[in-house]
């Protein structure tokens, strides 16, 4: 008979999920590499990343950079999108609603 294992909080599966998008591993090599069946890393960083998204609100934003003129938006993950300051607005547009749908 298999033992069952008690189930990792939320909290858990929320570190996880940081620490994989941190790394230079695929999915399937970190969960391989932390015990977790792929599949499951798989659902549970989708879910995480889908209530990020619903709870993510715009803030304030200010031009960052050496006098570039360039946009710099930083992201609530820590990363930074650069924006030129010729841009085009449609394809700033369709860039913005690629980044808005959700992946899962």
């Amino acid at each position: 008979m298999r033992s069952r294992r008690r189930p990792r909080p939320r909290a858990e599966w929320e570190a996880l999920d940081r620490e994989w998008r941190a790394g230079r591993l695929t999915q399937r090599e970190f969960a391989r590499r932390k015990g977790i069946a792929p599949t499951t890393l798989s659902w549970w960083s989708c879910r995480v990343g889908r209530e990020a998204r619903r709870s993510a609100r715009f803030v304030r934003v200010r031009v960052m950079g050496g006098g570039d003129g360039d946009f710099r938006l930083k992201l609530g993950d820590g990363r930074t999108l650069r924006v030129p300051a010729r841009f085009d607005e449609d394809a700033l547009r369709s860039l913005l609603a690629v980044l808005e749908r959700a992946v899962c």
